[in-house]
């Protein structure tokens, strides 16, 4: 399983950039179900498609922080549902390059949901996928407009 982990990930980006992300979902599943370790390396990845697209726009060693922009502007991250700010709060790290804040992150939201039976794992799976599907339409629109311009 974890060889085809890559190849399993990009199809279900591809579903989703495609507009079925319940397919793409479905395809993940058994990722999360091979443990604890197994869901870490997906989210990770996830968050790393996240980073390319930062990558692109920025210089190496840029640190990111978080900006939340309410309806009546600038808001606080805690506002947000907890699986947002997870997901929010993990890519930020990941791309920031804080592997301990990620894991720690990742295991706050996976005790939580193991320790109370809550879906905050799933949506947080949910939310850190959907983001990683936006952001790979994002490059890949890049991409096409820069092969168009040659």
């Amino acid at each position: 399983m974890a060889t085809q982990a890559p190849e399993i990930v990009l199809e279900a980006l591809a579903y989703g950039i495609t507009g079925d992300l319940d397919a793409g979902l479905e395809l993940l599943q058994p990722l999360v179900d091979a443990g604890p370790r197994s869901t870490y390396a997906l989210l990770a990845t996830l968050a790393e498609t996240c980073a390319v697209r930062a990558q692109m726009v920025n210089v190496d060693g840029t640190q990111y922080g978080i900006e939340v922009e309410g309806p009546d502007g600038p808001a606080s991250v805690d506002d947000l549902a907890p699986h947002v700010r997870f997901a929010i709060r993990f890519v930020t790290a990941w791309i920031n390059r804080d592997r301990d804040t990620a894991m720690a992150l990742f295991w706050a939201v996976g005790h939580h949901a193991d320790g109370y039976g809550t879906d905050d794992l799933a949506n947080a799976i949910r939310c850190v996928y959907e983001m990683a599907v936006a952001d790979a339409e994002v490059v890949l629109i890049a991409k096409r407009r820069r092969a168009e311009s040659q």
